[in-house]
């Protein structure tokens, strides 16, 4: 069986491209119509989520999802991601309504959350994170203690 195309594999290759701060191999990893739901205020689609990933990763480049725990289920992903990272710039993300974040020189370790993933024809089509608290964007601008209301 050839594991170069299997669901699992391309999610995690997209995963460590995201780690790798490899924004040109992570879009090409999402389909038109991926969505991306949970980890923030508003379901984002495949622009949004690129456009918080390159805010997020100004600031914060070597953020890292650390993706475990993965399960296989034909098209369907599961698994586990606990975001760390340490903050070594400002940043900002207007498509969500956040302020500039100034540098705060601060590590960020978030709690474990479940996410799902779902696989068509060799691209990733949602990406779905169960927030927990302290989690999410939220819990990762409160770590670098910033507390602003994001935008719905």
């Amino acid at each position: 069986m050839n594991t170069e195309n299997t669901s699992a594999t391309i999610v995690r290759n997209c995963i460590s491209a995201i780690d790798d701060n490899n924004l040109n191999a992570v879009e090409s990893y999402l389909s038109d119509t991926f969505t991306f739901q949970g980890w923030t205020p508003r379901p984002l689609d495949r622009a949004g989520f690129l456009d918080l990933l390159r805010g997020i990763k100004e600031g914060i480049p070597r953020l890292n999802f650390h993706l475990h725990n993965i399960q296989e289920q034909g098209d369907e992903i599961t698994g586990s991601i606990q975001v760390t990272g340490y903050q070594s710039d400002s940043f900002i993300i207007p498509s969500l309504g956040i302020p500039p974040i100034p540098q705060m020189a601060t590590s960020v370790l978030l709690p474990t959350e479940d996410v799902t993933f779902q696989v068509q024809y060799g691209k990733l089509t949602s990406m779905n994170v169960q927030s927990v608290r302290g989690g999410d964007l939220q819990g990762l601008l409160h770590q670098l203690g910033v507390d602003v209301i994001i935008v719905q």
